[in-house]
């Protein structure tokens, strides 16, 4: 989302998210279901494979764009 230069509510509206919803999901508040991952990926461009590398590269602490 950083890499792109949007807000989450650019990322909610392509991934076709509501704002709130998208902001529990990031904050760690909810899980997400698996096709709203790969939703969310798909909006980003990504493969959910390498948005799920990202993530764990970012979580071990690596930065991560």
């Amino acid at each position: 989302m950083a890499a792109l230069g949007w807000k989450q509510a650019e990322l909610a509206k392509r991934a076709g998210l509501n704002v709130s919803t998208l902001h529990r999901y990031l904050a760690g508040e909810r899980d997400i279901p698996l096709p709203v991952f790969v939703g969310i990926s798909d909006a980003l461009g990504l493969s959910y494979l390498e948005l799920a590398a990202r993530a764990q590269r970012r979580l071990d602490g690596e930065n991560v764009q």
